[in-house]
């Protein structure tokens, strides 16, 4: 059996490559949650507006964000070896856009909106967040103009219910969890 998925995939990779802007409209319409990764220490405040945001393990539990390489985060956030993945309530959906890039404000200027506070690491902790993961950095991998940025969750904090804030087909959209 293992022969024939070589087979396939040799197939494949003879394909065509795919149109990058048909596969960024595929993609738009993946709705997934919207999460901040933040990150403090000698190197500076840093923050982005992610989606590519996932568990890797439960034990040890381990987080994974993408990021592009060139941010300046990015660079923060390996060097500080910390970083909190804040997933987002639908009453954040301007925070959303602040760290996205979508206002002037950069870097340490995007903390003045929000309410942050700390756990373990000192990455910062949006406290409204659904959900904050505060990660330890253990390693990045180079993928094309990304990042994989993975890291060991050393403290959780939760909401017991809440609206969360999604992103799909180009638009915020929202989801209750009760």
């Amino acid at each position: 059996m293992s022969e024939d998925r070589g087979a396939a995939n040799s197939g494949l990779a003879a394909a065509a490559p795919v149109d990058a802007g048909q596969f960024r409209e595929a993609m738009s319409r993946v709705a997934g949650a919207v999460h901040i990764v933040t990150t403090a220490g000698s190197a500076g405040l840093g923050g982005i507006t992610a989606s590519a945001v996932t568990s890797i393990t439960v034990e040890p539990p381990m987080m994974l964000f993408c990021i592009n390489k060139t941010s300046p985060s990015a660079t923060r956030i390996m060097e500080n070896g910390v970083f909190c993945i804040n997933t987002l309530a639908a009453a954040d959906q301007p925070l959303s856009d602040i760290f996205a890039g979508r206002t002037d404000q950069h870097l340490e200027e995007r903390f003045a909106s929000g309410a942050w506070t700390k756990l373990v690491t000192g990455a910062p902790v949006l406290s409204t967040a659904l959900a904050a993961f505060d990660c330890r950095f253990i390693e990045a991998k180079e993928v094309m103009t990304h990042l994989i940025v993975i890291g060991v969750v050393e403290a959780v904090a939760i909401v017991p219910e809440g609206t969360a804030l999604l992103y799909g087909h180009r638009k915020y959209r929202t989801l209750l969890l009760d």
